[in-house]
């Protein structure tokens, strides 16, 4: 198995792509790559000060090998709230890679957000299957720094500022076991949380 069939496999459940709302995103996505939600433990936090470089390294730091993956759920508070999901993955002759999934709450499900349709964004800060370690780094420095990043990566949606990204991220898992379990979604796990 590899990172590509995990993403297709995603991208191919149409439970997944349903998702409408920000925090099922995480809840869902993580129970269907791991069987079961996951719980957020822990509080990393990324803030726009003299250690946000190294708060970001550390946030995109995947210490798995090329067979497992895992979800990193990202939770944006500001002047908005905002989730979205990080699935970490290694491909051939680039090392780690990153695929982003979100909805927006009253605005677009994640299969509207993956197909660019409007009002999700579009262009090189839109949904993409890979994600390198430089342009995810530059995402959430974005985030903290630039006052359009929330639209340029969020869609057309009300602009708003980040003033901290928290992250928790799950354990790492076998790629197969995440393939499978995703390709046996068929139930949204619990309440949307």
């Amino acid at each position: 198995m590899t990172g590509e069939n995990l993403i297709k496999a995603i991208t191919g459940n149409a439970l997944l792509m349903s998702l409408d709302n920000c925090p099922a995103v995480s809840a869902q996505m993580s129970c269907a790559v791991y069987g079961k939600v996951q719980n957020d433990v822990g509080d990393d936090v990324i803030r726009n000060d003299k250690n946000m470089k190294y708060q970001i390294e550390q946030a995109i730091l995947f210490r798995g090998d090329h067979s497992q993956t895992a979800v990193w759920h990202f939770l944006i508070t500001g002047t908005a709230v905002h989730h979205f999901v990080v699935v970490p993955w290694f491909k051939q002759s680039v090392g780690t890679v990153y695929t982003v999934f979100m909805a927006y709450e009253k605005a677009y499900s994640v299969d509207k957000y993956v197909k660019h349709t409007n009002p999700a964004p579009s262009g090189a800060k839109a949904y993409k299957t890979v994600w390198t370690a430089s342009e995810l780094k530059t995402m959430l420095s974005d985030l903290l720094t630039n006052d359009s990043a929330w639209v340029e990566y969020f869609g057309h949606v009300k602009s708003a500022k980040a003033e901290e990204i928290h992250y928790y991220k799950y354990k790492n898992t076998a790629l197969d076991s995440a393939v499978s379990n995703v390709n046996q979604f068929k139930k949204l796990c619990g309440k949307d949380t």
